[in-house]
């Protein structure tokens, strides 16, 4: 239960620390007094989304608590699987800065707004006045069903199968899909494959096989100036070699008679060894530069091969072609295993289906045995509220498997006596809604076991004795759990065990919301005023006694 709630700067609330007790809360004061902005500032540390206008002064933090005594909940296992400490009062707090960031913690430790959310699940339910809305929805509806059943445990077994099924199927139409396209491609891969295979591309074979080629090309000129230069260096009548040797020669002998000549000696003899290596080289490579026309043109075939495929897969160069060949054998290969993984997974898809019809088979029984005691209970509950002639039907329809399962649930209801139940959607008043749905939330609470519950003008459309009715289910529910009612109705109002009454007020220039729990005395001024006007009557005073203590 909620035992304590702690706000600062948040709305118009500066700041506030309100203590609860077990039993019915009933909060009221004026429109516009603050009451949906004690709601919002619990709705955050129960993990809705922050926003920094929300904070009552924009240089300061806005920080909210929410204390709750969890003990004997069974709760541990949460706090464990999310290596939280257990305490039995455990505080759930959100901090929102200035800046717009928000955070959030439990006992003091850091928690995601999921995980804050799925604690807060357990814990306590906020009912606003516009979800009386949700009736007619498909969501709620089947929610509804399978928390009466079984607290919504078939449901959850349901749709942690549908969301695997779900994902074996969109990967089953991927590999379909990829499959489809790559047998398309096959003939044309497999194509490219074999052009680069029949190739059979060595990394560094392009430059060498240019220079060939370059040399070939031009044999003739360059065995011509190999000859030229091989005559001019060792020419029968005497070449440059020869004249360089008398130089070495002259250089040698003079190297005795000056000493400088010695280093000119050394430094000519390197040169000299140099040129007649040079020569040698070219007298060898003068018989290699013959032209071979076969070479020639078989080479040319070559390069011009090697250079059109890296042109047409855009390569540059023979290591990133070959790198290409081989991707194209993987591609090739992952046709005939992505073939076998769509067996694999189909066969994965066709069993996770058969699961998951058995268990949609099986939330629909359950929830069609559910239907009927339901419809029998909330019919009661409305004859105690005020419609005497009240009539309610809730029928599980099969549809296709989605989501929800495969049933479409639609609750028919009439109030009056000769005419056909029909969908709430179409014949349920305001007032007739509020008590359908304070009746369903009773059963839903049954069964889930929440320790708290809000409710937040769940007496939309009632008045007079339907309101005293309405109360008293409110009274009887709170026997079983905390409730929390705000109301502008002094039926309801009466049958507090707790009254919190909230009020603006003006504080330094600025108007703050307040909250103040009120004395028997004053709960009986402040119901007169439900009953009359600011200025209750002796007999609004009166009326207001007798209804508390009706109410006790």
């Amino acid at each position: 239960m909620l035992t304590r709630l702690l706000v600062r700067n948040y709305a118009i609330i500066s700041e506030l620390d309100i203590q609860f007790n077990q039993g019915l809360t009933i909060i009221t004061g004026e429109t516009g007094a603050g009451k949906s902005i004690l709601i919002g500032a619990l709705s955050m540390v129960l993990g809705k989304r922050a926003d920094s206008s929300a904070l009552f002064n924009a240089d300061e933090k806005c920080v909210i608590e929410g204390h709750f005594d969890v003990a004997g909940k069974g709760l541990e296992p949460f706090f464990e699987e999310n290596d939280l400490d257990y305490e039995p009062i455990s505080i759930l707090r959100r901090e929102l800065t200035v800046s717009g960031k928000s955070r959030a913690f439990v006992n003091d430790t850091p928690v995601n707004l999921s995980q804050l959310k799925e604690l807060a699940t357990a814990l306590i339910d906020i009912h606003s006045q516009h979800e009386v809305l949700s009736l007619k929805t498909a969501e709620f509806r089947t929610r509804f069903l399978d928390a009466c059943a079984d607290g919504g445990a078939k449901f959850q077994e349901y749709s942690s199968q549908y969301s695997a099924w779900k994902a074996l199927r969109i990967k089953a139409n991927e590999l379909k899909k990829q499959l489809t396209q790559a047998t398309a491609d096959q003939d044309y891969l497999q194509f490219q494959l074999d052009e680069l295979t029949n190739i059979n591309l060595i990394e560094g074979e392009l430059a060498e096989a240019q220079e060939r080629l370059s040399m070939l090309e031009n044999a003739e000129e360059i065995s011509s100036t190999v000859s030229n230069v091989v005559e001019a260096l060792n020419g029968m009548d005497g070449g440059l070699l020869d004249a360089l040797r008398r130089i070495e020669s002259e250089l040698r002998s003079l190297s005795s008679k000056f000493p400088k000549a010695t280093e000119w000696k050394e430094r000519f003899h390197s040169n000299l060894v140099d040129l007649e290596d040079i020569s040698r080289e070219l007298e060898t490579y003068q018989g290699d530069v013959d032209s071979d026309p076969q070479e020639l043109l078989a080479l040319q075939e070559r390069v011009d091969e090697i250079l059109r495929l890296m042109s047409k897969h855009r390569k540059n160069t023979e290591a990133e072609l070959i790198q290409f060949k081989n991707e194209l054998e993987d591609k090739l290969k992952s046709i005939g295993s992505s073939d076998e993984e769509l067996t694999l997974v189909l066969a994965q898809l066709e069993n996770s289906g058969a699961e998951l019809e058995k268990l949609a088979n099986e939330l629909s029984d359950s929830r069609v045995a559910v239907a009927g005691k339901l419809a029998g209970l909330i019919s009661a509950e409305l004859k105690q509220m005020g419609m005497p002639d009240a009539q309610l039907n809730i029928l599980v329809n099969k549809e296709e498997l989605s989501a929800l399962g495969q049933d479409r649930i639609e609750i028919q209801f009439t109030a009056n006596l000769g005419q056909a139940p029909q969908d709430i959607s179409k014949i349920a008043s305001g007032g007739e809604l509020s008590r359908l749905m304070l009746a369903v939330k009773s059963e839903m609470a049954k069964t889930a076991q929440l320790p708290s519950i809000i409710f937040d003008e769940i007496d939309t459309g009632v008045s007079g004795d339907v309101a005293n009715r309405v109360g008293r289910k409110i009274q009887h529910l709170s026997t079983m759990m905390q409730v929390f009612c705000i109301t502008h109705l002094p039926q309801i109002a009466a049958k507090a065990s707790s009254h919190l009454y909230v009020f603006k007020e003006l504080v330094g220039g600025k108007t703050v919301t307040n909250v103040k729990q009120l004395t028997p005395e004053e709960r009986i001024v402040e119901i007169a005023k439900m009953l009359s006007n600011a200025n209750p009557t002796q007999e609004a005073l009166a009326h207001a006694k007798n209804l508390v203590h009706e109410s006790n």
